[in-house]
């Protein structure tokens, strides 16, 4: 559609057992003939998109909270920590870059509820006018955690004033912006499919898809409540970016995915400090 503008949005890196995010990859199984192999710490880059679109702007995900030293628990910190990040790669910070504070946001739509993706959703609590868009079923899931385990802090989604509005299903929310169910990595993940002008189709996968080799060896992670239904969405992206000739853009990678003749087949990585249109 004309006039839509995906801007990709980093906010520094986190890092973790490569191994955590790609499960049975290939390249890293020992095998018979070969019984030691180097484990990676690898850098797990932290993105969020800015979608302005004709009807309203939509952020895609909220990044990490600047106190996470303070919040996340000590198994998350050791896992995963948020190391390498500036103060102006936090989520208000890039946005005030931007020129946008929390309110001009029409629409916040998070992936999921992982402390990575929506950390920062509690700076929507005094904008009622915004909708903070998330599956049901990771609302309800989230609601439902006896405590905070798996990747979910409470104190990120259930904050007084901020007011969710889920969706059941796969759903336009505007015109040529599409959500699209992928549970398995949580219990309601969701990817968002993106219809341009010039670069085409674009899915934006969270992390029903961590990384490029995610998609190109179908290999799942570790932190996933689901295996099977992770394998079934991922397949599920796969056929709509088949059948739309889209660019993917993982969760947590640089590096793009592409199927057929997308506009943006000659482009290997995320244009950082650019747009899509």
């Amino acid at each position: 559609m004309r006039g839509i503008k995906i801007r990709p949005l980093h906010h520094g890196n986190m890092h973790a057992d490569l191994e955590l995010l790609v499960t049975g990859h290939p390249d890293l199984m020992l095998t018979k003939t070969d019984h030691v192999k180097n484990k990676v710490w690898c850098e797990v880059p932290s993105f969020t998109f800015l979608i302005d679109h004709p009807d309203g702007r939509i952020l895609f995900d909220a990044s990490i909270h600047r106190h996470w030293e303070d919040q996340w628990l000590p198994e998350y910190k050791a896992l995963a920590p948020y190391d390498d990040y500036t103060e102006e790669q936090l989520l208000e910070n890039t946005l005030k870059r931007n020129g946008l504070g929390p309110e001009d946001i029409d629409y916040v739509f998070l992936s999921h509820l992982h402390v990575d993706h929506a950390g920062n959703a509690k700076l929507w609590n005094t904008c009622p006018s915004t909708k903070m868009l998330v599956h049901q079923d990771e609302y309800a899931a989230a609601a439902n955690m006896p405590r905070d385990e798996h990747f979910f802090l409470r104190c990120d989604y259930d904050v007084p004033g901020l007011r969710f509005t889920t969706l059941g299903g796969d759903t336009e929310i505007l015109k040529d912006v599409h959500a699209v169910c992928a549970p398995g990595h949580t219990a309601g993940t969701m990817a968002l499919m993106v219809h341009l002008e010039h670069a085409g189709t674009v899915i934006l996968t969270s992390d029903a898809c961590y990384m490029k080799d995610s998609y190109d060896h179908e290999t799942g992670s570790i932190i996933s409540n689901d295996l099977v239904r992770w394998k079934h969405s991922l397949h599920k992206l796969k056929m709509l970016a088949r059948a739309h000739h889209a660019t993917v853009m993982p969760g947590h990678d640089h590096k793009l995915c592409h199927e057929g003749e997308t506009p943006l087949r000659e482009e290997a990585r995320l244009r950082l400090g650019g747009s899509y249109d």
